[in-house]
């Protein structure tokens, strides 16, 4: 994964609330990155997260298969 930063600090403040929107704020060593999040994108992320919080490792599902 050459090219990837280590995110060391996230926040996410609401701008507003009809319509929801707000910024989310990534800071990595090198620099800060400010994105708007609007609704979509927000039910978007969400899912996404829980998808990758959810998922279980390859080698636990083989496991699983075995026992």
């Amino acid at each position: 994964m050459t090219g990837m930063q280590k995110i060391t600090r996230l926040s996410i403040s609401t701008h507003s609330i009809e319509p929801p929107r707000g910024i989310i704020e990534i800071e990595t060593t090198n620099s800060i990155l400010k994105f708007e999040l609007n609704e979509d994108l927000a039910h978007a992320l969400c899912t996404d997260l829980e998808h990758f919080l959810t998922q279980v490792p390859e080698r636990t599902r083989s496991r699983a298969r075995l026992g």
